[in-house]
């Protein structure tokens, strides 16, 4: 006796949410519109007070991308549509002006790196602004991503005291932040070559994977 199949067909949809309006700068791939706090997919930006190194002169590099983001977005409606967003509730988006990427465009300026951990959409064209020396292509620097574990060029990095927020793997090997400001900021003294780090935000230390001590 032949045995009946049923083939069950189920369609999944993923639901894209959209948001038009005026944007607020936050820096060079974070914009706000309203109250919806936007991440560019796919693009990384040298931090807002990121410093890069251009004919041995420290060059504000971060302010300049955050610049270029403004001079490319201006007070003029965007559009931007995400299906997700991070562990920080940013919405992670594409946006658009005038039906131009946003994101492309402030990698074809060499403000921002292709994010290659996360999409590889934009690698064109940052071999293109590499190619062609544009925006940090044509200076020394630090990978955002590596500058936000803490990894400065020569001379730019942070006296202990001054670190924002420290990162420090323990003798356990667990990797644990401080924030200035908390009893356990001052007693911990960075040593690089056992992992630790200095981070600007606590953000960025758990993006690095450190979390906060325990209470």
């Amino acid at each position: 006796m032949g045995r009946l199949v049923i083939l069950f067909v189920i369609s999944f949809s993923i639901h894209a949410e959209e948001i038009t309006g005026v944007a607020r700068i936050i820096d060079g791939d974070s914009i706000r519109i309203d109250d919806v706090e936007i991440r560019l997919h796919g693009i990384d930006a040298v931090e807002w007070n990121q410093y890069c190194r251009r004919e041995s002169f420290d060059w504000a590099c971060g302010e300049a991308a955050t610049k270029a983001m403004k001079q490319l977005v201006g007070s003029e409606n965007i559009r931007c549509t995400w299906t997700e967003r991070d562990r920080y509730e940013r919405a992670l988006a594409s946006c658009y002006k005038d039906g131009a990427d946003i994101a492309s465009l402030m990698v074809d300026s060499g403000m921002a790196l292709a994010y290659r951990r996360y999409a590889e959409t934009y690698v064109p064209n940052e071999e293109n602004a590499k190619a062609t020396k544009k925006g940090v292509w044509n200076t020394e620097f630090v990978t955002p991503w590596d500058w936000r574990r803490g990894i400065r060029l020569a001379g730019q990095d942070f006296p202990g005291s001054d670190c924002p927020v420290k990162g420090n793997v323990n003798r356990k090997g667990e990797r644990i932040y401080h924030i200035k400001g908390w009893p356990g900021h001052a007693k911990v003294r960075l040593k690089e070559a056992e992992g630790d780090s200095c981070f600007q935000t606590k953000i960025d230390a758990e993006l690095a994977g450190f979390r906060p001590p325990k209470r």
